[in-house]
């Protein structure tokens, strides 16, 4: 690697998504860009690790929009990180299965397929059902062309081109729901996919609803390799176009003089100076701890002080001696609810409270060897789950090492664990018998990691406040000084991916379409439930690799 003392144009603070995307981007228009990535593996929330001989993906459990002419797709071909990444389609016939007592619903691929499940199932409400649906879409499309905008004309312009989204974007999803759809059962299940960002019905505006939504609407995909595959796809591209990961390299500050960065001083005392600093941290440590309060002007101070973050998780990775297909399981996500009450649920594990609770209110449920079936050893398959709790359950052991945290911390995560086992038994039956290995991971983790602030999910909640013109910009008062992630544009793969490339365009002054007009790759997308529609190329790689795992 380079000596981390020559000068460069861009110093990327955070491997993320955003910072990987924004990086890969400025890297393929010419500039020289070094990431800076406190981490021993590169993709913050992208990234894979294994435990106990099995593999894990935290932070990516599936991405939308990869059909032809999806728009993540364009961002994965347009950068060509496509080139080193295979998705693997999750069950047309349900990437969502949603599971409360007595009851199942799926949710399958296209918005067709889903409007005829959704009115079927709810026929009185099938013309509100229909037009909720085709809201979202359409919002989502509106969205789109708001991130598209640049120059004049387009400020000028944008609201006459985005109607939908400036009548509701704004309102509450229970306010919308509420207005189309009678059934509480219905709009429940509308409202299910809450968990993909955190805030119950009557708190998440509309729009940013929409997004998430709609993102998934055509079906969702997952990496095979796992979330590290993406990342490494992204980290490839940048190495090819001259720029340069530095992994267990922590910044200690941002380099400011006047009302201008200079680059960035490293936590061994070495600096790097630039002519720009996109910090892939979310604001609170970009300003907070890497600027200084010294440097700031009144206005980012007081933004800092009423920033709500996202919730943050407790995490559960097992791996069990189960034939989960036998069992009725497939690549789909599994919502596994003790009522089915998204506001109530949704309201529920944002409290501290959670952690005197019986039970567990729900959790999301996936089968990751189901989704990718090249890593399933033909012996156990491998489960993550999830459910949110807050950082302020765990909040008192925020100062103890990962290594040297007190019995204390270990039983109330091990209790919390075991009511997450408790609920997913619901689903899979005995499942606590066939566990083979289980860690379990809190907010603490996820912030010691992933330097999110309190061990946030996604990043600043999309509270109302928090979003459009009020969120986080992607252009700081310090020139040179630019911010991507989840915090400022949106969460999620794709979110954060399109926040590094629009911090990227902006930077550049183009659009951010400018920076993907070269097709540099076509995607490979695959069926996760049928292997024979596999290259028999792949088919034979899997099975060398499965019997060298069998026999390990």
């Amino acid at each position: 690697m380079a000596d981390l003392d020559l000068d460069c144009d861009t110093v990327v603070i955070g491997s993320g998504a955003g910072g990987l995307a924004a990086a890969v981007a400025l890297a393929q228009a010419g500039q020289r860009v070094r990431v800076l990535e406190q981490h021993y593996v590169p993709g913050g929330h992208l990234h894979s690790f294994t435990l106990g001989g099995y593999r894990f993906s935290p932070g990516v459990h599936y991405c939308g929009q990869l059909q032809p002419g999806g728009d993540f797709r364009k961002t994965l071909e347009g950068l060509g990180v496509a080139k080193h990444v295979t998705m693997l389609e999750l069950s047309r016939g349900g990437y969502e299965h949603v599971r409360w007592p007595g009851h199942t619903f799926d949710f399958p691929a296209g918005l067709d397929a889903l409007t005829e499940r959704f009115t079927s199932r709810y026929p009185n409400d099938a013309r509100g059902i229909r037009d909720y649906l085709g809201l979202v879409e359409q919002v989502r499309i509106e969205l789109m062309r708001v991130g598209e905008s640049h120059g004049f004309i387009d400020t000028l312009t944008i609201p006459f081109r985005t109607l939908h989204m400036g009548r509701y974007g704004l309102s509450p999803l229970q306010r919308v729901l509420e207005a189309r759809v009678k059934d509480p059962e219905a709009r429940a299940l509308l409202s299910v996919q809450c968990g993909d960002h955190g805030l119950p019905p009557s708190r998440v505006p509309f729009a940013l609803h929409a997004a998430v939504v709609g993102h998934y609407l055509e079906g969702g995909c997952y990496p095979m390799g796992g979330g590290g595959a993406l990342a490494k796809g992204f980290v490839r591209e940048l190495e090819k176009a001259g720029g340069e990961v530095h992994l267990e390299t922590r910044v200690k500050r941002i380099l400011v003089e006047g009302r201008r960065v200079l680059g960035v001083e490293l936590a061994d005392g070495r600096t790097l100076r630039s002519r720009h600093v996109v910090s892939n941290a979310d604001p609170l440590v970009t300003y907070g701890a890497l600027v200084g309060e010294q440097h700031l002007p009144r206005g980012i101070k007081k933004k800092l002080e009423s920033t709500e973050m996202s919730t943050s998780s407790l995490g559960l990775y097992l791996a069990v001696d189960l034939d989960l297909k036998a069992l009725g399981l497939d690549s789909g996500n599994y919502w596994l609810c003790r009522t089915l009450d998204a506001e109530g649920t949704y309201q529920a594990i944002a409290k501290p409270e959670i952690a005197d609770a019986p039970e567990c209110p729900g959790l999301f449920l996936n089968c990751t060897t189901l989704k990718d079936p090249s890593v399933f050893d033909g012996r156990h398959h491998v489960i993550e789950a999830f459910t949110f709790v807050p950082h302020q359950v765990f909040a008192k052991w925020a100062g103890t090492s990962p290594e040297a945290r007190p019995p204390e911390y270990v039983a109330l995560k091990e209790r919390l664990a075991s009511q997450m086992i408790d609920l997913a038994e619901t689903l899979i039956p005995n499942l606590r018998r066939h566990i083979v290995y289980q860690s379990v991971s809190t907010p603490l983790t996820n912030q010691y990691y992933c330097e999110g602030t309190r061990g946030a999910m996604y990043g600043a909640a999309k509270i109302r406040s928090q979003i459009g013109p009020w969120a986080w910009g992607m252009k700081s008062p310090l020139e040179g000084l630019w911010l991507c992630g989840a915090s400022v544009l949106g969460h999620g793969v794709h979110g954060a991916s399109l926040s590094g490339l629009s911090t990227a365009a902006k930077l550049l002054d183009v659009r951010p379409s400018e920076l993907l007009a070269t097709k540099r790759a076509e995607l490979k997308v695959l069926p996760c439930d049928d292997t024979r529609a596999w290259p028999p190329e792949l088919l034979r790689t899997m099975s060398v690799r499965q019997q060298a795992r069998a026999t390990a």
